[in-house]
C-alpha cells in the first residue's frame, strides 16, 4: 500500500519582554488545505505529506518601529502564496530548489518596493522555510539570521546557516556560540528581503526525512534565550503528536525567561513515521490574527 508521511505541526509567537510590538510571523499550511498563520488552533495542525507539499514558514521583521511586521508578514504572505500555486514544481526534485529560490527572490523585490515608500523605510525580513514534498524529501530555503534545525535520535542538527559576519565565524569555527553570545556584532546581518544595500542571495537545500523526525523553525529570539543543548534537550522530549504542542510553548516560555529581549517565535514539526495513503487525519481549528500596519526604520534591534 503506498504510504505517506504525517506531519504533526504548531506554533507559538511572543512578544517577549522588552518589545511593544512583535515583528515576527510564521505561517504553516497546506495548498488548498488547513492552514494556521500567527495564532495556534484548538489543537495541531495535522496533514497528510502527499498530492500537495507541505509549508513552514518563520521571518523575523527587521526595521524596529519602521514596520518591521509590516514586512514580515509580506514575506510569509507572499512566498506562501506563490509557492501555494506551484504545487507541482515543489513536487518536482528537479525545480523545487529552483521553484524556493525563486519565491524568495520575488519577495525580496516587493518587500524592497514597499520599503521604498514613504514611511517604511530601512524596513526587511528574515525567512526560515520548511517545505516537505513527499514521503522522504524537505526542502529548505534561508535569509538571514533566524534558524532551522532537526532533531533526529536526540541529536541537534541546525540545518541553516546564519547570514551574518557572527554566525560565520561560529560555522567556521573561529569562536565558540558563548563568544557568539557576547560578540559586539551579534546583532549585525547582510541578508535579508528588501535590504537594498547587499546582494540578494538566499541558501536552498535539501534534505531526507526520518520517522521521529522533529523540526523546528524559529526567530533569532528563541536561539539568543536557548542554547542549543536547551533546544535540544526540549526537542527530544517529543515522542508523539502529544509532545509538539508543550515543547513549543516550552521552548518559547523558556527562551523568554531566559532572555525576552526580542520577539520569540518557534514552529515545530514532527514527522511521524507514515500512515496509509487516503487516510484522514484531524482538521485544525484555523485562527487568524493581522496585526496593524505601523510606520516608522533598518536595524536588528539588541
Amino acid at each position: 500500500m503506498d504510504s505517506q508521511t504525517s506531519l504533526h505541526i504548531d506554533g507559538l509567537t511572543d512578544v517577549g519582554t522588552r518589545r511593544h510590538n512583535n515583528e515576527d510571523a510564521w505561517w504553516v499550511g497546506q495548498p488548498g488545505g488547513g492552514y494556521v498563520f500567527m495564532e495556534p488552533g484548538d489543537e495541531l495542525l495535522h496533514v497528510a505529506v502527499g498530492g500537495a507539499p507541505v509549508l513552514l514558514l518563520v521571518s523575523d521583521g527587521v526595521g524596529g518601529s519602521n514596520a518591521g511586521e509590516v514586512a514580515s508578514q509580506m514575506a510569509v504572505s507572499l512566498i506562501s502564496n506563490e509557492l501555494g500555486h506551484k504545487s507541482g514544481a515543489l513536487l518536482d526534485p528537479n525545480s523545487a530548489l529552483e521553484t524556493i529560490r525563486a519565491a524568495l527572490h520575488n519577495a525580496n523585490a516587493a518587500v524592497a518596493a514597499k520599503a521604498a515608500e514613504p514611511g517604511y523605510d530601512g524596513m526587511g525580513a528574515t525567512l526560515s522555510l520548511l517545505c516537505f514534498a513527499g514521503p522522504d524529501a524537505v526542502y529548505w530555503g534561508q535569509a538571514g539570521d533566524s534558524r532551522i534545525y532537526v532533531c533526529r535520535h536526540g541529536r541537534l542538527r541546525q540545518i541553516s546557516r546564519d547570514h551574518s559576519p557572527v554566525g560565520r565565524m561560529r560555522q567556521q569555527g573561529e569562536i565558540t556560540e558563548a563568544e557568539a553570545r557576547q560578540h559586539p556584532l551579534r546583532n549585525q546581518i547582510d541578508q535579508s528581503l528588501g535590504d537594498p544595500s547587499n546582494s540578494f542571495s538566499p541558501d536552498v537545500g535539501a534534505e531526507n526525512v526520518q520517522p521521529g523526525d522533529v523540526y523546528l523553525l524559529c526567530s533569532d529570539g528563541l536561539s539568543d534565550g536557548l542554547w542549543d543543548r536547551e533546544i535540544e534537550q526540549i526537542l527530544a522530549t517529543i515522542q508523539g503528536p502529544g509532545g509538539v504542542r508543550p515543547a513549543v510553548r516550552r521552548l518559547v516560555a523558556e527562551a523568554k525567561q531566559a532572555s525576552g529581549r526580542d520577539n520569540i517565535t518557534a514552529v515545530v514539526a514532527l514527522a511521524e513515521g507514515r500512515t496509509p495513503a487516503g487516510a484522514s487525519l484531524p482538521q485544525p481549528a484555523l485562527w487568524r490574527r493581522l496585526f496593524p500596519l505601523r510606520s516608522g526604520g533598518r536595524q536588528k534591534l539588541p
